[in-house]
């Protein structure tokens, strides 16, 4: 019964709330609020010549009854007779001003906002509801950056409310052209579309390039979109198809992730008190997205730091479906199962002793270094949380929360020393706020293709230092983060072409599964693939003003191998021959294969 209850209640709540949230549905109350007025301001007249005892009936005083009514509504009231108010009266002259003021803003203030939006100029455009849209206006506003929010009650509950009175916030459908249009979507510089992981986030984007394209943004710019899509699968199928169509002039596209971009932050953060080198084992308590990225990103980190041969990190994972998270997770990524040695633990939230999982395995696997509370249940998490942090084990405890609050920002990383009772007592607890952080327009990017980019880095550096050529005399030979863009464009070239490169052998990528037969190139494909490695290679240096010529001058952009393949060296052909054999490996490490077409095309 109780659950039968609060399944009304929340149907309940969310039709009262889409009645509020839509203009429509204040405009139905406000027609039902006049007519409610104009019928009690009729009855209410007549119930007082009644009283008075004048002559005439009903009939015959009609229109000078609804003369006055009419009136309560322009603050001009009726002439009535010496006699108290009667009832309906007193409603009705309170009900049809309300009427009035409402049918005011609506024709006033609504319009004015609309324009503001029509008129805005270089200016983002937020579509979504929900905590995390807010999160995104707050950290755009703070930017200086002017936004126009579009959203649509009707789809993911109650919008959190935007309280800054300079944001206008349009309620409509984005995936609905004139909606976008109205928000100033064509002179917008970005676009950003936050929500659940369905199609509907590319059904926005689909309308965002045709008014972009209507409004010649391809002649002055694209304009920038930023998808959130957390579903792996739809994210897998939307970002294929990106890579696979030419890039639109209007438009940029670029997927993100909250849980992904949130693990990356966190662990950034967390850094000077935990590594991935550490001896010590961790606890990860409840795996819903959010966990499911940190566990990953955990595993990509140790094998950067420590080599694909390190030895595997113990971690405890404490859930409902910790085994069936995990073991899709091990199919999926198998740097997972390669970096991490993973105890799972299948317990209800609700039952779960953090203190006595957390020590589960101290004898053999070492002490507990960092736990992480990751739970979607905030109040939950903040209460096993801070009964784990307790002293006197004074442990190093995490708890993912969706915004900032006092006590997270009191217990923040960096926080200063003696600030009172509750860091002395809680000084190994950090809140970290994941929609706050995961929300900075900075930090959105496409983390998968960045992720490939970097790995073709990386062995690019690993190949040139074990060569035996210095660092000094390279100045590509850096840290991804600290290479010259002009390199960095090459790199993010590479990592887009490999959907092409295997277009062009009858073959695709596919998510990772655990029966995945392996993959090999023939050296036929290899041959084919690393001719049209170099030519793209090529074409991008000439592309940014290399030329050819006998000695290598990064400064002059004189590059030897800018000649026809078959006029390379030995050495060079086997570096393009390498960066093809190099592809299954970036694709496994972000849980991804190679499949082969049953109809592979024809030579020729």
């Amino acid at each position: 019964m109780s659950n039968t209850g609060n399944r009304r209640g929340r149907r309940s709540r969310a039709l009262l709330w889409g009645l509020l949230a839509d203009p429509r549905g204040w405009r139905l109350l406000c027609a039902v609020a006049a007519a409610a007025a104009l019928c009690l301001g009729i009855v209410g007249q007549w119930r007082m010549y009644q009283a008075a005892g004048l002559d005439g009936s009903f009939a015959a005083r009609f229109l000078d009854l609804l003369y006055g009514a009419l009136g309560l509504f322009v603050f001009q009231p009726p002439q009535l007779p010496d006699t108290a108010l009667s009832a309906p009266l007193q409603v009705a002259r309170f009900l049809a001003p309300a009427a009035t003021f409402y049918a005011l803003a609506d024709a006033l203030v609504l319009p004015v906002a609309r324009l503001r939006a029509r008129l805005a100029r270089g200016h983002a455009v937020v579509c979504g509801v929900g905590p995390g849209a807010v999160a995104l206006v707050a950290k755009l506003r703070a930017q200086g950056t002017r936004v126009v929010v579009v959203s649509d009650a009707g789809h993911g509950g109650p919008p959190d409310r935007v309280d800054d009175p300079e944001v206008p916030v349009l309620v409509g459908d984005p995936a609905r052209p004139a909606v976008l249009r109205a928000a100033g979507a064509g002179r917008a510089e970005k676009l950003y579309v936050t929500g659940p992981a369905t199609g509907r986030n590319a059904a926005v984007l689909v309308a965002a390039a045709a008014v972009a394209a209507a409004a010649g943004r391809g002649r002055s710019g694209p304009l920038r979109c930023y998808a959130e899509e957390s579903d792996p699968d739809v994210l897998d199928a939307l970002w294929i198809l990106l890579l696979r169509r030419p890039a639109s002039d209007a438009v940029t596209v670029t997927f993100f992730n909250t849980a992904r971009l949130g693990a990356r932050l966190l662990l950034d953060d967390v850094a000077p008190t935990w590594t991935p080198a550490s001896a010590g084992a961790i606890v990860v308590a409840g795996v819903p997205p959010f966990g499911r990225e940190l566990l990953v990103e955990i595993a990509r980190r140790r094998r950067h730091d420590l080599g694909p041969g390190a030895p595997r990190l113990p971690v405890v994972v404490v859930d409902e479906e910790a085994s069936h998270v995990v073991a899709r997770l091990r199919a999926r990524y198998g740097v997972v199962e390669a970096m991490l040695d993973i105890d799972c633990h299948d317990e209800p939230t609700g039952e779960v002793d953090l203190d006595r999982r957390a020590h589960a395995r101290a004898p053999a696997q070492g002490l507990i270094e960092q736990i992480f509370v990751c739970y979607d249940d905030e109040e939950l998490a903040l209460r096993t949380a801070l009964a784990t942090a307790r002293p006197p084990a004074h442990r190093s405890v995490v708890v993912r929360t969706g915004r900032t609050s006092p006590l997270g920002d009191a217990l923040r990383p960096g926080r200063q020393e003696g600030q009172g009772a509750m860091d002395a007592i809680y000084d190994g607890l950090v809140i970290f706020p994941h929609l706050d952080r995961a929300c900075d327009p900075e930090d959105v990017s496409d983390d998968r293709l960045e992720a490939w980019a970097a790995a073709i880095h990386a062995d690019y550096c690993r190949r040139r230092l074990e060569s035996g050529e210095a660092d000094g005399g390279n100045e590509a030979l850096v840290a991804w983060e600290n290479l010259p863009e002009k390199y960095r464009s090459n790199n993010y070239d590479q990592a887009r072409d490999i959907e092409t490169k295997l277009n062009l052998i009858g073959c695709a990528s596919a998510r990772m599964t655990s029966d995945a037969e392996p993959f090999a190139f023939t050296p036929a494909e290899v041959d084919l693939l690393a001719r049209w490695e170099h030519e793209r290679w090529m074409g991008n240096r000439l592309a940014n003003g290399w030329r050819g010529g006998e000695v290598r001058d990064n400064d002059r952009l004189i590059h030897p191998d800018i000649r026809p393949y078959d006029e390379l060296s030995a050495q060079t052909k086997a570096k393009d021959a390498d960066m093809v054999l190099l592809i299954p490996e970036l694709l496994a490490s972000s849980g991804y294969r190679i499949v082969r077409s049953p109809n592979p095309p024809t030579a020729g």
